[in-house]
């Protein structure tokens, strides 16, 4: 299978037949299901029916949601859900908070670099060549230091 990207759009190919095609909107591309052709296809010996697990597997999605696509039959071989009630799903609580706002106070600098605004990110899957894992970020200036441990910024 082979996905092809165009200023057309994008195409979906298999064996040299273009099996599935999307437009282009904005910087998306959106895959064409018009045919009401499947979305996803569920095989194997033994398909979970968890609703749990397809909650996670499907991004999330809201129950009500993975009910229409079994309804509808979006998803090929979709099994039917076992009938105890959903759990709470604890990453979707998380999503679902809200944090409070940065207080609205004033500093006040009086000397250069009293107040910096820098990034630290990592581990990162690649290691520089001086063996470093992590960067950090200085965003005035737009300055990047490679560094070992995030003990380091400190």
């Amino acid at each position: 299978m082979q996905v092809r990207f165009t200023h057309l759009g994008c195409f979906i190919e298999k064996e040299g037949r273009v099996i599935a095609q999307g437009r282009i909107y904005g910087r998306m591309f959106i895959l064409d299901s018009s045919d009401g052709g499947t979305a996803m296809f569920a095989n194997g010996q033994k398909v979970e029916s968890d609703i749990d697990l397809w909650h996670k597997r499907i991004g999330h999605a809201n129950y009500q949601r993975l009910q229409d696509l079994q309804s509808k039959q979006v998803v090929f071989r979709l099994p039917k859900f076992s009938g105890r009630k959903a759990q709470i799903c604890e990453a979707c609580q998380l999503r679902k908070q809200h944090r409070l706002p940065f207080p609205n106070e004033c500093i006040q600098i009086r000397n250069e670099l009293d107040l910096i605004h820098s990034d630290v990110w990592g581990p990162t899957q690649n290691i520089s060549l001086g063996g470093s894992r992590f960067r950090l970020l200085h965003r005035r200036h737009t300055w990047i230091y490679l560094i070992e441990r995030k003990s380091e910024v400190i």
